[in-house]
């Protein structure tokens, strides 16, 4: 069925195509220029029964076609930098654990790469050829998920994240750092908050808490220097990537309608998966940030909820490959901290910039671990 406002997320999709049948051309893969996208079996927040489709943005009247028809349940997709190989969390069998698969858009050929009893969900591929994802354990009778890696055969697992939260929805950004969601879960629940750190799982820090009361909904997806989320209340928001805790901003507006998912590119702008006011589901639609309207052009709607949309096609320049210093076979390892007195934002009720601290309390989930004094350095 043809929609109003279909022509120009069609045109500009299709210019994309071309582009990106002219990066692969040499690459045997049929998939350059297409969408892939979840399907949901209902409401946007639950994979269950979803699949991955395939959509042809020059041929949307073909409708969503099924990758991998012989799950019973997949999502999450995920493509590694010289889009050839797509990551998804699936089950083979209701009732399954969730696992991650990959898929050779080149070949056609799907292998599991993880082998775990617990779900493991969100995979984001890395440069190097690993690929991270949230797995899920338990912590005193209470659920978390913490970030593990692997190689695509599934050899060479670690943690990454080791905290009492549940730590998902991971992205590679183009300078090599991992950004993920993590909200607290012991002692006490906690709101959640974008993260970043090293593949290695070093160097964590808060990247983005949100902002004008608005929490992170979403993975981080980065174009023109920006990330963008999805926050609470179905909004669409982005932060500078060199001042993300000073620079938040809701592109919302008062356009209305719903947004569940977001995924930059480049060349095309960003794909968004998107309710309008008045309609009944998730479609998916092309959206320039940074043109005067700002309005999502539909490229898709159907019957059936899509969201997760991303493009196929090679990301230029490659992100990059860190190095890392981390030595699984050592016993110890060294904490660096800064002066302890130094913070851009209120660490606790009461304390303002003439207090200052002497000494650091370490504590567990058990109890208190120690005591160390500080230096008049603050270190």
């Amino acid at each position: 069925m043809k929609r109003k406002g279909a022509g120009k997320g069609i045109l500009r999709l299709a210019a994309f195509a071309g582009l990106a049948a002219l990066l692969f051309s040499c690459s045997g893969n049929k998939y350059e220029g297409k969408i892939i996208a979840v399907q949901l079996a209902g409401e946007p927040g639950s994979p269950e029964g979803a699949g991955l489709v395939l959509i042809d943005p020059s041929r949307p009247e073909a409708g969503p076609r099924a990758l991998v028809p012989d799950f019973s349940a997949s999502a999450s997709p995920s493509l590694s930098h010289e889009g050839r190989y797509l990551y998804f969390q699936g089950k083979q069998q209701e009732g399954d654990p969730w696992q991650i698969y990959v898929l050779d858009l080149k070949k056609k050929s799907v292998a599991r790469v993880s082998d775990l009893p617990e779900n493991c969900t969100h995979p984001a591929s890395l440069p190097d050829g690993s690929v991270v994802f949230s797995r899920e354990s338990q912590i005193n009778g209470t659920s978390v998920q913490n970030l593990w890696k692997c190689m695509m055969d599934g050899c060479c697992l670690s943690q990454l994240t080791h905290t009492p939260a549940i730590n998902t929805l991971p992205s590679v950004l183009w300078e090599g750092r991992i950004l993920y969601s993590s909200t607290q879960s012991l002692p006490e629940s906690g709101d959640p908050q974008l993260m970043i750190m090293r593949p290695d799982g070093t160097k964590s820090e808060l990247y983005s808490p949100g902002g004008c009361g608005l929490l992170p909904q979403s993975a981080g997806s980065e174009a023109d220097g920006y990330i963008y989320y999805i926050v609470s209340e179905g909004q669409l928001a982005r932060v500078l990537h060199r001042r993300p805790l000073h620079t938040f901003e809701n592109l919302s507006g008062n356009q209305g309608g719903s947004f569940a998912s977001v995924s930059a590119d480049a060349e095309s702008g960003l794909l968004v998966s998107y309710l309008p006011d008045g309609e009944s589901t998730y479609g998916i639609y092309h959206l320039d940030p940074l043109s005067e309207e700002g309005r999502p052009e539909v490229i898709y709607r159907g019957e059936r909820n899509l969201v997760d949309a991303l493009a196929v096609a090679v990301m230029d320049p490659r992100p990059r490959i860190l190095p890392s210093p981390v030595d699984p076979a050592k016993p110890t390892a060294i904490l660096m901290t800064q002066n302890i007195n130094h913070s851009s934002m209120a660490v606790h009720d009461g304390i303002n910039g003439d207090s200052l601290a002497d000494r650091v309390r370490f504590t567990g989930l058990d109890g208190e671990l120690g005591i160390v004094e500080a230096k008049d350095d603050g270190s």
